[in-house]
Formats: C-alpha cells, structure tokens, sequence
C-alpha cells in the first residue's frame, strides 16, 4: 500500500496532556514588542495547554470555526515523553523523552486575546487554542536514537507556498531540557504526554498588515530532521 493512500494521524492520538510553550522564542518575543510596546523575556516558562481533542493528523483539513475570523499558524518542535517523570532535573531530562514531531499550534487569536472584552487582563488562552483540528501534528515521532541533541533545527512555516517563519530551534528562549523539567516540577508527566515548545516570528498577528489564514490556504510546517505537515484549511459546515 502506497504511503499516500493512508491517512496519518497525530503520533500520539490522545495523551494525557497537551503542552504549549507560550513567548518562548526570541524573535518572537521581539515582534510582540514592536507592535505591544516594550517586552522583556520571561523569568520562568510560561505554559498553556491546549485540548487533547486538537490534535489531527499531518494532512489532515484545518477546520476555520464560525467563531473565529483570526485563525492563525505556529510553527512548533513536539517534544513526546517516554517515560513517567516528576521532578526532574534538566540533566536527566534525554532520558526522559521518546522523540520529537513537528506541531502548528493554531490559535482563534480573537477569542484567545479576547478582543471584544475591554479588560486588558482577560484572556482565553485554552478555548482559543482548542477548536478541533487546531494542534496538526507529524508526520511521524522522530524518536531520541535520530535525533541530534543539540543541533540548532531549522523550522519554517509556508502559506502557500510563501514563507512565513524562518528560523530554527537555537531561537527558544528556554531550550527543551529547561521545558520539560519545569513542566515535571508541579506534574507528572506520562508516556505520550506532549510540550510544544515555542515558535518564531512571522505570525499573522504581529504582521502589517495582519495576514490571518483563509478558507483554501495551504499551510505547510517543516523542521529539519523531523519533518513536514500540510494542511489545507476549509471552512466549518453546519448540518
């Protein structure tokens, strides 16, 4: 059977929990400050989650929700634990991890900023960024024994066909060891469990003019050594 006439789904269908690194690379620090005013890098990691009902498969449809005109792309390195962790220590984290996949954390940015409140505190950072369809993942787990450790990982964000993201993996403000021994510090982390960990500039947000994603937009997410996603976005159809 030809790979193309299978559908792949997300590496791991349900984990427990599914993990987002929010602010944590430089250069997309930095765009936030040019348009939000001046932005310092964070003390700790800031962690969000999204539903585990997200996540489809590598080229599978996105689906644009009828509430939402702000539908946009994140490029993002997947890191899958392996093994049971709490507490760990930023040395023993390797030991701790299965493997690596590319993820496009996609975001409802005016329910997640929640634009229409007046409240400059009030955020939906969770309902925002767990519609169905909005965590593409694969197209396969990389796991540790391929995967360089160390080496800077370029990771890009296309729309169709025009790039959007360009950097790689040395842009992370708190690199992958630092992620995920945080993350164990105040949960147990299971095998499957997934932390997205960051992704660059060049979001449609922070762009001038603002580029949200429209129905028949292509998206395509490559990191080097792990992978490429491609996934079209239509629009929800209500029976």
């Amino acid at each position: 059977m030809a790979l193309s006439t299978v559908r792949l789904g997300a590496p791991v269908p349900v984990p427990r929990s599914l993990i987002i690194a929010g602010a944590n690379t430089k250069t997309h620090i930095a765009e936030a400050g040019a348009v939000l005013g001046e932005m310092v890098g964070p003390r700790e990691p800031m962690l969000l989650a999204k539903a585990t009902s997200s996540l489809c498969g590598a080229h599978d449809d996105i689906i644009l929700p009828l509430e939402t005109k702000k539908l946009d792309y994140e490029v993002e390195l997947g890191v899958i634990i392996g093994c049971k962790a709490r507490r760990l220590s930023e040395k023993d984290v390797k030991d701790y991890v299965a493997g690596f996949t590319v993820t496009n954390d996609i975001s409802a940015r005016d329910i997640q900023l929640a634009e229409h409140e007046k409240n400059p505190f009030f955020r939906v950072h969770y309902i925002g960024k767990s519609f169905d369809t909005f965590c593409p993942a694969g197209p396969a787990l990389v796991t540790v024994d391929e995967f360089t450790w160390g080496k800077p990982l370029k990771m890009s964000t296309k729309v169709n066909g025009e790039i959007r993201q360009n950097s790689d993996t040395s842009d992370l403000y708190f690199g992958i060891e630092a992620l995920v021994a945080y993350a164990s510090r105040s949960m147990t982390l299971f095998p499957g469990d997934m932390i997205a960990t960051g992704s660059p500039a060049g979001v449609a947000y922070f762009m001038n003019p603002q580029r949200f994603l429209q129905p028949g937009d292509l998206v395509c997410c490559e990191i080097e050594g792990v992978g490429v996603i491609e996934n079209r976005v239509r629009p929800e159809q209500i029976s």
